[in-house]
């Protein structure tokens, strides 16, 4: 008896700390804006589930956002969360890595223990390693060597990867649109070094059940129980990273061998890239070979899952286009009646490009962005016009929620291609679908380039129409920073039967 009285007393004790912990931290930052607090022990915990639980996330940030200005606070328990969409900010965020810090503590770098993308990747990197790695990267994915992988993506697309889908289509068939466009993106690795990796179709799938696992990980603590799930996962993980060593190897005796004969290697192989980034990580950092090999294996498993987001941007384009037939007519006949035989004709698919970029805009595959900002000194510490009486705090930007902003945008949520009008450019902290600074994303100028030319092949080729079903029409879940379709992109596809004037 004595000792549960000792235990509900330690915990009554607790519960005082977190109330008294919570409720002073409300009254540092009561100069702050802050949506009404739901309780002191459990912070903003209750709004924000019932908001998840109905997939409205960032409807709830857009909310909050109108309701309370630029910048606030919102709390989870006890811990202040400033979420912010100040333009001052965000600019201070993209520039100042010293203090604000890529958020370290994300649970997706593994996945049911098993290792997948490490926590020095390309993507999820900080630090010195992490700019050495892209410093070497940006000459791959340079605006100036696009031309070169075009001419090398262009006769693949055209010829094996077209093949496959002549194949599966026949006279026509309703297809999953996003299952067969992960098949054609994660082929175009084929021809950037990876040839020694297992075949596209086999990482589109193996892609896709991990990230169909990644957020059964995250919303249940007992997912480690799931113990047929979690076996599966974790051998398809390990077959990939095995295979990606297998790749490695092979690339580095290719390379070795181009070395004896005094030939360059080729600019359009992005593993040679990732091979030679690492090497002159570890060399500055002391590694073994091993961890060369290591770091390099996490690079091959990021650029397999981040292929995916071209996918996803696709299929949302023809989810937003369904809405809009004229917008998908006239993106079509452009497709059809512009060659792209030259890298010129891919770039003066001008219309094209405006439906992507729109896209981006409303549907941004990176919904949201989190820093840690660390403050110079403990005592008080400005946080834009506000003062903040923490050492640390978490920082929450939305680029969903700026792209959806009439402060920035007329009419925000209509899909309008025209508002591309050629010399537009909108202000670089209203408009970051591949975010902007030092961490921008480095393959911004692939993506555009290889989306342009997956859809004038296809477009030339066959006819497409959406066919959604009204009891599960297709949709994204606002749950998480990267966005997720829910439900299939069905689309009926047959040979293109030419008519007039498409």
């Amino acid at each position: 008896m004595f000792l549960i009285s000792c235990l509900i007393i330690c915990y009554l004790i607790k519960l005082a700390r977190l109330y008294y912990r919570t409720y002073w931290s409300v009254q540092r930052l009561s100069a702050i804006p802050q949506p009404p607090i739901d309780s002191y022990m459990s912070g903003h915990a209750k709004t924000l589930n019932k908001w998840k639980k109905e997939n409205k996330m960032l409807e709830l940030w857009i909310k909050w956002h109108n309701t309370y200005g630029d910048t606030f606070v919102f709390y989870i328990s006890t811990r202040p969360i400033m979420w912010t969409a100040d333009p001052e900010i965000l600019k201070e965020i993209t520039t100042d890595l010293r203090h604000y810090q890529k958020f370290d503590g994300l649970p997706n770098r593994s996945l049911y223990g098993q290792r997948l993308v490490g926590t020095e990747s390309i993507l999820s990197g900080n630090g010195l390693s992490w700019a050495l790695k892209r410093k070497v990267m940006s000459q791959f994915f340079a605006k100036v060597n696009m031309e070169e992988l075009f001419y090398k993506c262009k006769p693949h697309m055209e010829g094996t990867e077209l093949s496959r889908w002549k194949t599966l289509i026949g006279s026509g068939k309703i297809i999953e649109l996003h299952d067969q466009l992960a098949i054609t993106f994660t082929s175009y690795l084929m021809v950037m070094g990876f040839h020694n990796f297992m075949g596209s179709e086999k990482i589109a799938k193996n892609v896709y059940k991990i990230l169909e696992a990644l957020p059964k990980q995250l919303n249940s603590w007992l997912s480690f129980l799931c113990t047929e799930a979690k076996d599966e996962t974790v051998k398809m993980i390990h077959e990939m990273r095995t295979e990606a060593k297998r790749a490695v190897m092979e690339s580095n005796k290719k390379k070795n061998l181009l070395k004896r004969r005094g030939e360059k290697p080729s600019t359009t192989n992005m593993l040679g890239f990732l091979i030679d980034a690492n090497n002159q990580t570890v060399s500055g950092q002391k590694r073994s070979l091993d961890d060369t090999t290591m770091y390099t294996i996490d690079d091959i498993m990021t650029v397999c899952l981040v292929m995916d987001n071209m996918v996803k941007q696709i299929s949302s384009l023809f989810m937003l286009l369904n809405d809009e037939p004229e917008c998908q007519k006239k993106m079509f006949k452009e497709l059809r009646e512009t060659s792209i035989d030259t890298f010129e004709g891919l770039n003066s698919l001008k219309y094209t490009e405006q439906c992507i970029l729109e896209c981006l805009r409303l549907r941004p595959v990176l919904t949201r962005g989190t820093r840690t900002y660390n403050f110079k000194k403990q005592e008080e510490c400005k946080f834009g016009q506000y003062m903040v009486h923490e050492r640390s705090v978490r920082v929450v930007f939305s680029e969903y929620v700026l792209h959806h902003s009439p402060k920035y945008w007329e009419d925000p949520e209509k899909f309008d291609p025209e508002r591309w009008y050629p010399g537009f450019v909108p202000d670089p902290f209203s408009y970051m679908p591949f975010f902007v600074g030092s961490r921008g994303c480095i393959g911004k100028h692939m993506a555009m380039m290889l989306m342009k030319l997956t859809l004038s092949v296809l477009a030339k080729n066959f006819d497409m129409e959406q066919k959604f079903d009204p009891e599960r029409m297709p949709d994204f879940t606002q749950e998480f920073a990267v966005m997720r379709l829910i439900n299939n992109v069905d689309m009926w596809v047959q040979p293109h039967q030419p008519t007039e004037g498409c």
